[in-house]
């Protein structure tokens, strides 16, 4: 790891000290050789200040004790509903992995304890099949739970259920998680399944609409995890900010995730991800800092302190949970508008940020009454034609720009684009 990396990681702490999140963790995840370093995680959260919820679940210690029982395989998501011999093992299969968790979450120096705070009932009948001893949540003691919260206690929260009677009843795990996160408003729900989730290295993210669209195409996605972007969805609509879907398998998820701005799971996200705002002279260092390598690869022309100084209000940056991911620059010369120092972290390509920059320039250019935009790369072959716009030459720049670009030696290309609409995607410019 590198010192840069260091600084992006040390910025969310404040971010995340006193914010409540609700962690979900499978029984799948509870049982396998990871749920170590799943424990790690959670106590450097812990150690930070975070407040946090953990509800886990016990599907797959229930079908193996249901295996070892009557011998049979048990489908824990089938339409059959819970009866009493499955609630019995059910009861049996949570409170072995409810005190593995407390065990190993005690181990590492953090104060757990089991939270009964939540008051169910029965599903009643669902399209004429009594669901039987199925449950929903009627009620979240919230006041109990915020009592554990401020004593510096964890709360764990189980499946099993009990009515107002005392009656036990065996809840969905999913639904009682979001329920959770809803009711209490938390900061982040964070669902640590068995699933991949996603097919790449670096995670994705997509705001309440996009988590919507993406629902309707099942192709991509496991039917679990696309149950969850619709329940993520709704979440962030009822208030909660952010909804991670994670690989619990996989070392390191949770800290990858959220100390990191581009994450290793889905992110659904209740605001706009990533802002675009004018620079300050306090950003100019970061600017330099990002784009030393695309200077170095002469993809960007050599720029000093003095000079971003200079000309701080034509900057502008994207910004991911306080760091700096991208820039660009709005030059202004009578009604011609020159778009310069577009640049994307490189993890940070492929994900529609550069997108985003040039879209931002050219809104400001409009709302300034220019004409015409235009750019010089050297690296950009076969980009501008893809959106629209076309290649110049030298009567279409100013003239103080053609002198600049003959004396540089660089032979950049030339591209125009009269300002209308256009959605262009770019990653490093001059």
């Amino acid at each position: 790891m590198e010192f840069g990396d260091l600084r992006g990681i040390l910025q969310y702490v404040p971010q995340f000290r006193d914010k409540l999140f609700v962690i979900n963790v499978d029984g799948s995840v509870v049982g396998s050789d990871n749920f170590s370093n799943v424990v790690l995680d959670l106590a450097v959260l812990y150690s930070l200040d975070v407040r946090f919820i953990i509800v886990h679940g016990a599907d797959q210690q229930i079908k193996d004790l249901y295996a070892e029982k009557y011998g049979d395989e048990l489908l824990v998501h089938s339409d059959e509903p819970t009866d009493p011999d499955l609630l019995e093992i059910s009861i049996d299969a949570v409170s072995r992995v409810t005190n593995l968790i407390m065990k190993e979450l005690t181990a590492v120096g953090l104060k757990v304890a089991s939270a009964d705070v939540i008051i169910a009932r029965s599903c009643g009948v669902i399209s004429g099949v009594d669901c039987l001893l199925d449950g929903v949540v009627e009620k979240v003691d919230k006041d109990s739970l915020s009592a554990f919260l401020e004593s510096g206690m964890v709360p764990i929260l189980t499946p099993i259920c009990f009515n107002e009677s005392g009656a036990g009843l065996v809840m969905d795990v999913d639904s009682l998680v979001f329920k959770v996160g809803e009711c209490l408003g938390a900061n982040k729900i964070i669902m640590l399944t068995e699933d991949p989730c996603i097919a790449t290295s670096s995670g994705v993210e997509y705001s309440v609409s996009a988590a919507r669209e993406v629902t309707k195409d099942q192709s991509e996605l496991s039917d679990r995890v696309n149950l969850l972007l619709g329940k993520a969805a709704q979440a962030c609509e009822c208030g909660v900010e952010r909804v991670h879907i994670l690989n619990g398998l996989s070392d390191y998820a949770i800290l990858a995730e959220l100390f990191s701005n581009e994450g290793v799971g889905i992110m659904v996200h209740r605001d706009p991800y990533g802002q675009i705002r004018q620079a300050k002279s306090s950003d100019v260092s970061e600017i330099l800092s990002i784009t030393r390598g695309a200077v170095i690869g002469s993809e960007l022309l050599p720029r000093h302190s003095a000079d971003i100084f200079s000309s701080i209000e034509d900057y502008f940056v994207l910004e991911i949970d306080g760091n700096v991911v991208g820039t660009v620059a709005v030059h202004f010369c009578e009604s011609l508008v020159e778009l310069a120092c577009l640049f994307v972290k490189r993890n940070h390509e492929g994900v529609g940020y550069g997108t985003r920059l040039v879209a931002h320039a050219e809104k400001i250019a409009n709302a300034r009454g220019a004409d015409k935009i235009f750019a010089l790369s050297t690296q950009a072959t076969g980009f501008f034609e893809k959106l629209d716009w076309s290649e110049g030459n030298l009567e279409d720049l100013p003239i103080d720009r053609v002198d600049q670009l003959t004396m540089s030696g660089r032979n950049s290309n030339i591209y125009i684009k009269f300002l209308s609409k256009s959605e262009p995607r770019v990653s490093a410019l001059d």
